[in-house]
């Protein structure tokens, strides 16, 4: 029997306008309690296990002193973006301009092992934070989109991901195959 994953603290936005990003980001900077909460683009997390991935890559490169970005945030979108370069991986895990639908995000501080082998990660937070989750997209303009990440083809391209016929398993293997360059390389 293999265990269910946590579901990771990321939720599904959609925005009434299309969004301008400075003022959409001032709003979350103003609103948000700490640099651990972000905004990344649609379709570039895959699932539950393409996030917890990034997640436990950043978690250890934090704890051993040796992430790329100055901020949490920022470190989380260059690791999905499978790149060692900050402002290539926000140019392809960020929001774009005019967007209307993004995923907001919490990082958890909590163990340097990995979740998806130790299941040693609180199973609660994404309902511990969707109360602070729901009163921030309030603040950003948006409403609640009631759905999880499930990975597309136009996502994994979106991140300059590819994937060859009979190369990977599945579409999920070859995003948390990807996000593997942003550590590597």
């Amino acid at each position: 029997m293999t265990t269910m994953v946590p579901w990771f603290p990321i939720w599904g936005i959609r925005f009434h306008e299309p969004i301008i990003i400075h003022d959409l980001l001032g709003s979350l900077h103003e609103w948000r309690a700490s640099e651990r909460w972000g905004l990344i683009g649609d379709g570039v997390v895959a699932s539950e296990n393409h996030a917890w991935s990034a997640w436990t890559a950043l978690r250890r490169l934090e704890s051993r002193g040796e992430s790329v970005a100055r901020s949490p945030e920022t470190e989380f979108m260059r690791i999905v973006g499978g790149t060692r370069q900050i402002t290539e991986g926000i140019k392809r895990s960020g929001l774009g301009e005019g967007d209307s639908r993004a995923w907001l995000f919490y990082l958890p501080e909590e163990s340097d092992g990995s979740p998806l082998a130790e299941m040693n990660i609180s199973r609660e937070y994404y309902n511990d934070l969707s109360d602070d989750a729901d009163l921030l997209i309030g603040h950003l303009g948006g409403v609640l989109i009631p759905e999880r990440p499930i990975p597309t083809l136009s996502g994994l391209r979106k991140i300059k991901g590819s994937v060859d016929e009979g190369e990977f398993v599945s579409l999920e293997e070859a995003f948390i195959v990807h996000l593997s360059n942003s550590v590597i390389n």
